[in-house]
């Protein structure tokens, strides 16, 4: 019987190499010939890199798709509301209570104002690059901690493999681009994850096992509250019972870790809670246990959408896109196998990485199914349970395709029609970079990442046609995903030289909202914002900007105004104002066609 399966084992991997070899691969053209040490290079980075290797790659896969035009593009949507409260922190020195404009802002807690903050102040400047600058350094952070934390368990090449799985789906793509809270949240309850999986599957039962996850933990509570523990706790609690270890949930340090999330988070909120609701503290919890519950019990303005309701789930396919088709193998392959497959990862228990894929394969599942079932759930409310499939995914794919003959043949099919969509996309980039030269100026920088990008689609081609017949598949996969990151990678470098210069002279955005109100106002002069209802703009009018609700809280020298041009009448006849006169300078339409007249007051006392 021995014999069989070992006879049935070679035949099917050699079936799967046999559908990985394309007719351009089939035998040696002098092109690939010419780059050899290139196809050298990348035969030995994808079959047997260091970890020092495999960290150095996901560096540079990170900076080549995150950082071109980081902040080339204005603060949109959100964004500016993240940004003005850390303003207003290095301004008054208040790091307490996080505010937009004068007013407090409580729906989310504080971590990530204070990591723009520091942003600022690292850098010297509050441009929109420091503004994105910690959900980019949060996405490289979890990116490593994949390679370095995972490779405990999937080897330095399942890693690699998660690491790039990670960084190029949609989802991700997106947040750790944005000064969103996603990026930072996804992070730390990301890395809090690896180190649980990484100490548990080493045997680890107490302190180790619950504590410095736990601080990671309450970083992630600091930034956007207590969702992620559901996603936590998703994946541990299955995991705990295919291997039959609940008594560690019962372990004294488990609880300590509970208290030390919660005690982080109450050193922030109780202090902020008494500082806004002075006469009525309790008031601020019930606004924030509002802002939870709300997300499960529908809407906030009370309509339930039954179109967003539906497509939730195949939203959520959708942002892990490219890799959404490859979650197939995880219901193809035997858990069963999968202990056998990392020789260079020791002190760790197969039992448990059976137990781990199984728990985390059902926890994902369960946990995707229930927020997409909630009425008022959106696919970015899944966005910290992401790291768990790129690493199940890793671990699958780098086991050795042993079970029936239709996960064989799927899993060749599968491999085969990834390159071949692989190859497409090289091709549109390849030709998107010979347009660059028709749409872009021809400046020194166009050319020179005009090369470079000629250079990284050589180099994706070269090691997309770099396999051989002695390929193993899980070579083929991870090469794959290194073309494919160097397709996302020349993306990025194309989107930044050819499309923001379009998308900045084409857009009329906050910043030139901000721009024109500014023309209209002295160099040194100080303008009073109404801030009845938030706008974008802000961010850009400040640090000379002050807020008010009404004339009472306006000084007696203040002179320049901007308010709703409704408003305007009501505000000029104010008995306040006594014989004091007010002109118009302008009236200022913003990029979501609100109309705003901005006002001088004249007369004043010498």
């Amino acid at each position: 019987m021995l014999d069989k399966v070992r006879s049935f084992r070679s035949l099917a991997i050699g079936y799967s190499r046999s559908a990985m070899k394309s007719p351009l691969t089939s035998h040696q053209s002098p092109l690939t010939d010419h780059f050899s040490p290139i196809k050298q290079f990348v035969g030995q980075i994808t079959s047997r890199p260091t970890r020092l290797q495999v960290l150095a790659l996901i560096i540079l896969i990170w900076a080549g798709i995150y950082l071109p035009g980081l902040g080339s593009i204005e603060l949109k949507h959100e964004e500016p509301r993240r940004a003005l409260p850390a303003l207003h922190m290095i301004g008054s020195g208040d790091w307490l209570v996080p505010r937009v404009g004068s007013i407090p802002f409580l729906r989310k807690p504080p971590m990530l104002h204070w990591l723009i903050a520091l942003s600022f102040l690292a850098t010297g400047t509050r441009s929109e690059w420091a503004v994105r600058l910690p959900s980019a350094l949060a996405t490289l952070a979890l990116a490593l901690a994949i390679g370095r934390i995972g490779s405990d368990w999937l080897g330095p090449r399942g890693s690699l493999l998660a690491a790039i799985l990670f960084l190029t789906n949609l989802a991700i793509l997106e947040t750790g681009r944005l000064a969103e809270l996603e990026a930072v949240y996804l992070a730390s309850s990301g890395i809090g994850l690896l180190i649980w999986i990484a100490e548990w599957l080493r045997g680890a039962q107490g302190w180790r096992l619950w504590l410095l996850p736990a601080l990671f933990l309450s970083f992630a509570m600091l930034t956007k509250g207590p969702t992620h523990l559901l996603f936590f706790y998703g994946v541990v609690i299955p995991t705990l019972f295919f291997a039959k270890d609940f008594r560690t949930l019962g372990h004294p340090a488990h609880w300590c870790g509970l208290a030390l999330i919660i005690g982080l988070f109450g050193a922030w909120a109780l202090p902020c809670s008494l500082a806004v609701g002075e006469h009525d503290p309790i008031g601020v919890w019930r606004f924030w246990i509002h802002q939870i519950t709300s997300r499960a019990g529908g809407s906030e303005t009370g309509h339930f959408h039954l179109a967003s309701w539906l497509l939730s789930f195949p939203m959520t396919l959708k942002n892990f896109l490219p890799w959404t088709p490859l979650l197939l193998f995880l219901w193809l392959w035997r858990p069963a196998n999968l202990p056998r497959v990392v020789e260079d990862a020791p002190g760790i228990d197969g039992g448990r990485k059976e137990a781990w894929f199984r728990g985390a394969r059902l926890g994902m599942v369960m946990t995707c199914v229930f927020m997409s079932l909630l009425p008022n759930g959106s696919p970015r409310y899944l966005y910290p349970l992401f790291v768990v499939p790129c690493l199940l995914l890793a671990q699958a794919l780098f086991a050795d395709p042993i079970g029936s003959g239709a996960s064989a043949l799927i899993g060749a099919r599968t491999t085969k029609a990834w390159r071949s969509a692989n190859l497409l996309l090289l091709v549109l980039a390849g030709a998107a970079i010979l347009s660059v030269p028709f749409f872009a100026s021809m400046n020194l920088l166009t050319l020179v990442v005009l090369f470079a990008c000629a250079f990284l689609f050589l180099f994706g081609w070269v090691a997309g046609q770099a396999v051989s017949a002695d390929l193993r598949f899980s070579d083929g996969v991870l090469r794959q995903a290194v073309t494919t990151a160097a397709v996302f990678m020349i993306a990025m470098l194309l989107y930044a030289v050819a499309i923001v210069p379009r998308v900045n002279a084409l857009s009329y955005g906050a910043r030139e909202v901000a721009g024109n109100i500014r023309a209209k106002l002295p160099a040194d002069a100080t303008l009073w914002i109404y801030e009845n209802e938030y706008r974008p703009f802000w961010y850009y009018l400040e640090p000379r900007a002050r807020y008010f609700l009404g004339p009472e809280e306006i000084p007696p020298d203040a002179r320049y105004f901007i308010l709703p041009k409704q408003l305007g009448p009501t505000f000029i006849q104010d008995a306040r104002w006594g014989n004091k006169r007010f002109r118009t300078l302008s009236e200022i339409v913003d990029n979501e066609k609100k109309v705003f007249v901005l006002l001088e007051k004249v007369g004043l006392d010498q």
